[in-house]
C-alpha cells in the first residue's frame, strides 16, 4: 500500500473507487457503450491528476441466460464464450484510451465467494426467504424462461413487444408473468406458467432506509423523479434465484431447501462483481476491499436503463451488509444522426468499426463536450462530430498548442524568458479554477467550454504579439515563453479528456507526467518538435438512399372490397408514429381473412395515397409471389412501427408511387428478402417469407 503523505488531509488521502457498469460478455462494445466508460475515465483521470488515491475498476458481466443460449448456438461452453468477449472488451477500451486500474470479470472464485457470503449474511438476518411462484416455461424449447426471454404487451401502457423485465415505453418494472399475450423470445411460441420455489430478498423491508438515503443523497433531479414514482408504487420483494438451465453460481443448499438446484440471478452476483474486482486488485496490492468500500468512497457511473437495479436492489443489499451506499451518476443513451443506432442504416458502430473511420480522441472530446450531470440522450450527429473535431479541437486548442510549440522549437529551441502579463495570467488562472470545479462536479461540458476560452486567450495573445515578424526581439521571446507555458497548462487541464494529445505536448517539453499542482507560468526548459496533435476528419461516410419507407404493422381488420372481387380492405396498425391506415390489398385469391387477421407484416408507409376501385389505399402490404403462392413479408419479433431497412441504406422520406415501386427488384433467397444483394432487416431480425420458391419476387 502507498504510504500517506503527512501533508495530506484525511479527505485528500481518502480511498476512492470509480466504476462503470459491467459490460455484458455477450457481444462487442459499441459507441453507445463507450459514452459511459469515457465519462468515468475522464472523472477518474481528473481525480488522479489532483493527487487523489482513486482507482478506476470494471469487469465483464459473464452470467445469465443470454450467454448460456448464445454460447450453445456458437457451439461453445458458456465460460469460454464469455471469456472471448472479456478479452475483446479490454482491447476495445484500451483503443479509446480508457484506462482501468483493474479489469476483471464475474465468473471468478472471488465473486462466487462474495456472492455466497452476501447471501449467507443477509439470510441470517432473515431478509431472504423462499416461496412458491409462477414462472414462465416454454414447452417448445423445454426450458424455463427468464423475464428477458419473454415478450408481450405491457399491462400498464399496452405497448406491444416489450420484454418481461422492464417496459421500454412507460418504464414500468415487470415480471414475465405480467405480460399480456406473452411469447417466448427464443421460438416465438406461447409459453406456459409453472410453479417453482425461489429465494426472495426482502426489498420491501428497506423502504424507509432507501427513502432516507434518497433524500440525503446528491441525486440528479431526473433520478429523484423516477425514485419517487417507484417508491410511491411500493416495493415488491425481489426474486434472487433462477432455475436451470442457467450460467451462473449455484446457490449452496438450494436443492434441499427448494426441491431443485437454483442459481443466483445475474443481478444478484453482477453488482457484487464491483467488490470482487476490488478484492482481486487488493490481493496484488496488499490492501483489503473494505478499505475502499467501507472506509472510502465509491462512485458508480451507469446508464438510465439499469437505474432501478442500482438505486433500489443494490443499495438495499449494501444496507443489509452494513456497507455505505455509493454515489451514482446516470447518463442517457446515444443516438446517431438523431435516431437509434441501426445496422441496416449503417449507423451501428462497434468500437472497432468506429475507430477505422475516426480518431479515438475525437470521440472522447465530442462526448465530453456534451456531458454534464443531466440525464439526457446525446446525439452523435456525424456532421457535427466532424465540425467539432476540425474547427474546434483542431482549429482552436490544437492549432494554438501546435503552432506555439513549433514556433518555439524552430526559433529558440527552449524557453528562457517569460512575459509577466499579470492581468492576462490572472484571467487564465480564474478559468482554470472553473475548469477544476467543473470536472469535480462532473460537468465536462463546462470544463471544455472554459478550456476553449483559455485557448482563445492564447490565440489572441500570440496574434497580438506578432512574434514571427521579429523573433529575436526580447518582447517576442518573452511572449512566446508565456504562450508555451499556457500550452503546457492546457495540456495538463485537458489531459483527462485528451490523454494522448497531452502526452505529445509533455513529450515536446521533456515531461513524463504532470499533475494539477504543476500548473504555472514560470516553466523554463528545452522545447522539442511536437508530434501532430489532432487528426483531421476528411469526410463523413453517407449511406445510399432506399426509395421505400418500410415499417412493421399488424392487420387488425379484414373485409371485402365493395367494388372488387379480388381485393380486401385491410385496417393496419403501424404503431404510434404512423397510426392506423387503410390498405387495399390484392390477396383475396391467396389468403383468407382468418389467415390475415392479427398477422404482422411489412408495409410501405411512404406510398402516395391513391384510390383503388373507389377506396383509398394509404399504404401497401409487401408480399412475395412465385407464380403459384403469394406470401406476405414477415417480422414477427419486431415492434409495430419499427422501420425495415436494406443493409447499409437509408430509407427515403419522400413519397413513392406504385409505378416507381415496380421498378425495384426485391427477391427471395433462402426465405429472406434481398435488394441488389443486400438483406432486408429490422433492428431485431431478418425479414422472412414462408412457402414461396427461391427467387420469388416481392410486389
Amino acid at each position: 500500500m502507498r504510504k500517506k503523505s503527512k501533508n495530506l488531509t484525511s479527505k485528500e488521502s481518502e480511498k476512492i473507487i470509480i466504476t462503470a457498469a459491467l459490460p455484458y460478455a455477450n457481444g462487442p462494445i459499441h459507441v453507445g457503450h463507450l459514452l459511459e466508460y469515457i465519462q468515468a475515465d475522464i472523472y477518474a483521470r481528473f481525480l488522479k491528476l489532483q493527487g487523489k488515491d482513486a482507482l478506476y475498476i470494471c469487469a465483464s458481466d459473464m452470467h445469465g441466460t443470454p450467454v448460456e443460449v448464445n454460447a450453445q448456438k456458437a457451439g461453445k461452453k458458456p465460460e469460454a464464450y464469455a471469456l472471448g468477449f472479456w478479452k475483446e472488451h479490454q482491447l476495445d477500451f484500451a483503443s479509446y484510451l480508457i484506462h482501468f486500474d483493474h479489469y476483471y470479470h464475474t465468473h471468478t472464485p472471488e465473486n462466487r465467494k462474495l456472492a455466497e457470503y452476501f447471501f449467507s449474511e443477509i439470510k441470517k438476518k432473515k431478509l431472504i426467504y423462499t416461496k412458491k411462484m409462477n414462472i414462465i416455461y416454454c414447452n417448445s424449447c423445454q426450458r424455463s424462461l427468464p423475464d428477458r426471454y419473454v415478450r408481450g404487451t405491457c399491462p400498464y401502457c399496452t405497448t406491444a413487444e416489450q420484454y418481461g423485465d422492464v417496459c421500454e415505453s412507460c418504464g414500468s418494472v415487470l415480471k414475465g408473468i405480467d405480460l399480456l399475450n406473452p411469447k417466448c423470445a427464443l421460438c416465438g411460441k406461447t409459453p406456459l406458467q409453472k410453479e417453482s420455489e425461489h429465494y426472495f430478498f426482502k426489498l420491501s423491508a428497506f423502504a424507509k432506509k432507501l427513502q432516507q438515503w434518497m433524500s440525503s443523497s446528491h441525486l440528479q433531479p431526473e433520478v429523484q423523479h423516477w425514485l419517487q414514482g417507484w417508491m410511491a408504487n411500493g416495493l415488491d420483494d425481489w426474486c434472487i434465484s433462477r432455475d436451470a438451465p442457467y450460467f451462473g453460481f449455484e446457490i449452496p443448499g438450494s436443492k434441499e431447501e427448494t426441491g431443485s438446484v437454483k442459481y443466483f440471478y445475474v443481478w444478484m452476483d453482477a453488482p457484487i462483481g464491483y467488490i470482487s474486482t476490488t478484492e482481486n486488485y487488493c490481493a496484488h496490492k496488499k490492501c483489503h476491499w473494505e478499505e475502499y468500500w467501507k472506509h472510502g468512497k465509491v462512485h458508480h457511473f451507469i446508464g438510465k436503463d439499469i437505474s432501478y437495479f442500482h438505486f433500489l436492489f443494490w443499495p438495499a443489499m449494501l444496507m443489509a451488509m452494513n456497507i455505505p451506499v455509493p454515489e451514482l451518476t446516470v447518463h442517457g443513451f446515444i443516438t446517431i444522426n438523431g435516431e437509434k443506432m441501426s445496422k441496416s442504416r449503417g449507423t451501428f458502430f462497434t468500437a472497432k468499426d468506429f475507430l477505422k473511420l475516426y480518431p479515438a480522441e475525437a470521440l472522447r472530446f465530442f462526448y465530453a463536450k456534451h456531458l454534464d450531470r443531466k440525464v439526457i440522450d446525446v446525439d452523435l450527429n456525424l456532421e457535427e462530430f466532424k465540425a467539432l473535431t476540425n474547427n474546434v479541437l483542431m482549429g482552436n486548442v490544437g492549432n494554438f498548442c501546435y503552432r506555439v510549440l513549433t514556433f518555439a522549437h524552430k526559433n529558440y529551441g527552449k524557453v528562457g524568458k517569460i512575459a509577466a502579463e499579470k492581468e492576462r495570467t490572472a484571467v487564465v488562472h480564474q478559468n482554470i479554477t472553473i475548469v477544476q470545479d467543473s470536472y469535480a462536479a462532473q460537468d465536462f461540458k463546462s470544463a471544455v467550454k472554459y478550456v476553449l476560452q483559455i485557448a482563445d486567450e492564447g490565440n489572441a495573445y500570440f496574434q497580438m504579439s506578432a512574434a514571427w515578424k521579429n523573433p529575436s526581439d526580447p518582447q517576442s521571446v518573452a511572449a512566446v515563453g508565456w504562450c508555451v507555458n499556457l500550452a503546457r497548462n492546457i495540456a495538463i487541464i485537458i489531459s483527462p479528456i485528451l490523454p494522448d494529445f497531452s502526452r505529445k505536448i509533455f513529450d515536446a517539453l521533456g515531461a513524463k507526467e504532470l499533475s494539477w499542482n504543476d500548473i504555472e507560468f514560470s516553466w523554463k526548459g528545452t522545447v522539442r518538435e511536437p508530434a501532430k496533435l489532432v487528426q483531421k476528419i476528411e469526410a463523413v461516410p453517407s449511406s445510399p438512399i432506399f426509395p421505400l419507407r418500410l415499417v412493421v404493422g399488424k392487420i387488425i381488420a379484414v373485409k371485402d372490397h365493395p367494388n372488387a372481387d379480388s381485393l380486401y380492405l385491410l385496417t393496419v396498425d403501424l404503431g404510434k408514429s404512423w397510426g392506423k391506415k387503410q390498405v387495399v390489398a390484392g390477396l383475396k385469391k391467396h389468403l383468407t381473412p382468418k389467415q390475415l387477421l392479427n398477422r404482422k407484416a411489412v408495409f410501405c408507409a411512404n406510398m402516395k395515397p391513391a384510390k383503388l376501385r373507389g377506396e383509398m389505399s394509404e399504404a401497401m402490404i409487401l408480399a412475395a409471389d412465385d407464380g403459384v403462392t403469394v406470401a406476405p413479408l414477415e417480422a414477427g419479433k419486431t415492434a409495430l412501427g419499427e422501420e425495415v431497412h436494406v443493409d447499409g441504406m437509408e430509407n427515403s422520406t419522400q413519397g413513392v408511387t406504385f409505378e416507381e415501386f415496380k421498378k425495384l427488384v426485391l427477391l427471395v433467397r433462402g426465405g429472406k428478402v434481398f435488394v441488389e444483394g443486400k438483406k432486408m432487416t429490422t433492428p431485431v431480425e431478418d425479414v422472412i417469407v414462408h412457402g414461396v420458391k427461391e427467387g420469388a419476387r416481392v410486389y
